[in-house]
């Protein structure tokens, strides 16, 4: 299941990255919430219950955290290649504990540091923050990896209170309005043109199925199996960058590929030993 989340999600990234030499990202992420909000309603026939504030309050982070992640993942893919923002948005677990300590108080225990290190310095690899190297956009491909990482930490708190559908269907919703008066303010139009139709499609199907395919992993697999498989698909979205567009990863991205999913393995590893 986390390998077909993992190729299912390289399908919804190649399809956004085609889909926006037509439309805005903004646009985008509006439809494709949309659309999978609508697909969620009739399942949520029965399921409302009413909340506390504190649940609202945890549901509006996470779908915050998601609606970043996902603006600033395909911001990402206009300007670098596909493989590099993949692998910038699968850093996410390096930000999961910093984003504890500000939501929990929590400090990042000590044995965390070393994979921590290693992983930034897989970054640090990829974006290159010199003056000669500096793409800005790599820095927004990794605050895609901060939104994901605080929609994590918020489906963990959500789970134990609310389904995962109703996770779900607030995420797209919270979604939707977000980015309707971003499409307004940018000057763009929520109108797709014909040929962009087949594309959305593509992201919107492929987008619901991963998310499906994912919480199904995370409901069948400790998260110390799920994280380091899911890797797998930074290989799927190298293959499509190499296919559609020629791009071959350099030196520099290797090695941060190595150095993060090094970092990965190893916390993955210690949190399996401490379950």
């Amino acid at each position: 299941m986390t390998i077909a989340y993992a190729f299912v999600m390289s399908l919804t990234a190649l399809a956004a990255k085609q889909a926006q030499t037509l439309i805005a990202v903004s646009t985008l992420v509006f439809w494709q919430s949309l659309f999978c909000t609508l697909i969620l309603l009739p399942q949520m026939r029965g399921r409302w219950q009413r909340r506390p504030f504190s649940v609202w309050r945890i549901h509006f982070l996470r779908s915050f955290g998601g609606f970043l992640g996902f603006l600033c993942y395909y911001w990402s893919l206009n300007h670098i290649p596909l493989v590099e923002a993949s692998l910038l948005r699968t850093c996410a677990p390096l930000c999961v504990p910093f984003v504890v300590l500000m939501l929990h108080k929590i400090k990042v225990p000590k044995e965390r540091w070393v994979p921590l290190v290693i992983g930034f310095i897989g970054v640090a690899f990829i974006i290159q923050p010199t003056p000669d190297h500096l793409n800005p956009w790599h820095i927004v491909g990794f605050i895609s990896a901060i939104g994901l990482a605080l929609s994590m930490v918020t489906t963990r708190m959500l789970s134990q209170q609310v389904s995962g559908q109703e996770t779900l269907f607030v995420y797209f919703l919270v979604s939707t309005i977000l980015s309707l008066p971003l499409v307004f303010i940018q000057g763009d139009s929520v109108v797709l043109p014909a040929e962009v139709w087949p594309l959305v499609a593509v992201v919107t199907i492929t987008l619901y199925v991963g998310m499906y395919l994912y919480n199904l992993a995370y409901t069948y697999a400790p998260a110390s199996i799920v994280s380091p498989v899911s890797y797998v698909g930074v290989v799927f979205s190298g293959f499509w960058g190499w296919a559609v567009w020629g791009h071959v990863p350099d030196v520099y991205a290797i090695l941060g590929m190595l150095f993060i999913f090094s970092s990965i393995l190893i916390s993955t590893r210690m949190a399996r030993s401490k379950g």
